[in-house]
């Protein structure tokens, strides 16, 4: 080109900003990437335009963990609650459900949910919702709720405490393992 463009000086191309709407799929996850074919520069001497590749970012949630199409949410209760049964409401991805605890649940305990997780990307269907049991022990007592505490230890027979399946056994269960 004897004389080139100010602007794109004989290449045909200009560097320009735009904006591009993009379509996020249901279930993606943070750190994937999509691909926009030709919606990215402009090809070399009226070619083709490249591809735009999109990472996507996506922030932890205050309730939930991921694990793939998973998502784990821990429900605490108290020691008193998990020894007498109680009633809890479990956030979800399609609205808050009930959940009733047995008396005598135990520390670790996993509820699964089937399909009440992520969105299977490009496939059918949804995660589990696995709801893990964390049971609160008082980290303060009064001398009268200690004295009450020790009252019901001499109560408490060695059969109230059979174990079951160990913690790591739940887990493993629980996610597959």
């Amino acid at each position: 080109v004897a004389q080139p463009c100010e602007t794109c000086r004989g290449t045909g191309r200009k560097r320009a900003t735009r904006t591009v709407k993009v379509e996020v799929p249901a279930g993606i996850a943070g750190g994937q990437r999509l691909r926009l074919g030709g919606e990215g520069g402009a090809g070399a001497q009226g070619g083709r335009p490249g591809d735009l590749f999109v990472r996507i970012m996506v922030p932890p949630d205050d309730h939930f963990v991921r694990d793939g199409d998973d998502l784990i949410y821990r429900q605490d209760v108290t020691m008193i609650e998990a020894a007498l049964g109680t009633v809890v409401y479990v956030p979800a991805l399609d609205g808050a459900f009930e959940l009733k605890l047995p008396a005598g649940t135990q520390p670790g305990e996993v509820k699964v949910y089937r399909n009440r997780g992520v969105p299977r990307l490009q496939g059918y269907g949804r995660g589990d919702l696995k709801v893990v049991v964390n049971v609160q022990v008082p980290r303060h007592l009064s001398s009268e709720q200690r004295e009450l505490l020790e009252q019901f230890a001499t109560l408490t027979g060695e059969k109230n405490y059979e174990p079951d399946q160990s913690f790591l056994e739940k887990v493993r269960a629980a996610f597959g393992g």
